[in-house]
């Protein structure tokens, strides 16, 4: 395998100064063109390890998600790795499936390889555990959806509890007054914080709280198919669902279908995040959107400017959902 040297030797230049043409550096415009030929002609290929450890920087960012199954995950990550892409880094990307263990595992696996920085979705992380991982790591975290509380981080999350409010706020104004919520874990922030959104509009509304109608769980489809059956095999069962995660209301809505309910008019269903999918339901079904590319694009902004020198206080950066009716 060609080495640095060889190609410095067959181009007649020294090592320093072919060195200086593989990082971006200027070189002289009558050595640039024997340094292409040379590396075309011994067809020589950076090791990325090995210059890693002698610049100390990999140009690789680690992207740790529950998984790239959810449509708001995925389109995330492919906004992040646009911006680090143009920025000269590659993404390491693992999905931890909601395992407490995976989550811990695949965040040690990738500051141990040397990333430069990490945008993380945590989920069952305390703080403690959080900051005994990323001890002596000098690597910039940015946090995306959700917090860790008591970890000191940028953080890129949107309106949650705002965004929750003005849905089942508009569900109430169209007359329901039994209005269920299907949603994801207590321990997950995000889930927190759309169900206190959902007790808020009950209570500007005046609306007594019914435990019975609030179900949360993990987030998947069949935790919204199930909770739905449960539902409407009560004695009085809701009018209006209000399902707060993309898989958690895929299974809401085929539980409907297979009851042969008819949306809106046997009950309504107002999703989150579900957009495309909803769009094409006759008639659509009404969601809040979040802004995954905006979300995205910011958390690789943040972390750039970390690894680029930035050393102020830590961001918490609340994003705006839209109603998509």
């Amino acid at each position: 395998m060609a080495t640095i040297k060889d190609v410095a030797q067959l181009a007649g230049v020294s090592i320093s100064t072919v060195s200086k043409y593989l990082n971006g550096g200027h070189v002289r415009p009558e050595k640039l063109e024997p340094i292409r030929s040379a590396i075309v002609q011994l067809d020589y290929r950076v090791n990325p390890i090995a210059r890693s450890l002698k610049i100390r920087r990999s140009h690789s960012v680690g992207i740790l998600l529950p998984s790239l199954a959810a449509p708001f995950f995925s389109s995330v990550f492919m906004a992040s790795d646009k911006v680090l892409r143009e920025q000269g880094y590659h993404s390491m990307i693992s999905c931890y499936y909601a395992d407490h263990g995976l989550e811990r595992d695949y965040l040690s696996y990738l500051l141990g390889v040397g990333v430069d920085g990490l945008i993380y979705v945590p989920e069952n992380l305390t703080a403690e555990e959080f900051q005994e991982l990323t001890l002596h790591r000098d690597v910039p975290v940015v946090m995306v959806d959700r917090m860790i509380p008591g970890v000191d981080a940028d953080a890129v999350l949107t309106e949650n509890k705002k965004s929750s409010c003005n849905a089942v706020s508009r569900l109430i104004e169209k007359g329901h007054r039994r209005i269920a919520l299907v949603g994801g874990p207590n321990s997950v922030l995000t889930a927190k914080e759309r169900l206190a959104g959902y007790l808020q509009a009950l209570e500007l509304y005046n609306i007594l709280y019914d435990g019975a109608l609030v179900f949360s769980g993990e987030l998947s489809f069949a935790f919204g198919h199930q909770s739905f059956l449960e539902l409407m095999n009560t004695g009085t069962p809701p009018t209006a669902v209000f399902s707060t995660n993309h898989d958690i209301t895929m299974g809401v809505v085929t539980a409907a279908r297979e009851q042969g309910l008819r949306i809106p008019e046997d009950v309504e269903i107002f999703g989150y995040d579900s957009v495309n999918i909803c769009a094409v339901m006759t008639p659509p079904l009404p969601v809040v959107y979040q802004p995954e590319q905006e979300i995205g694009r910011t958390a690789a902004a943040y972390l750039i400017e970390r690894l680029e020198g930035y050393a102020g206080a830590s961001r918490k950066t609340r994003l705006p959902c839209e109603m998509i009716l």
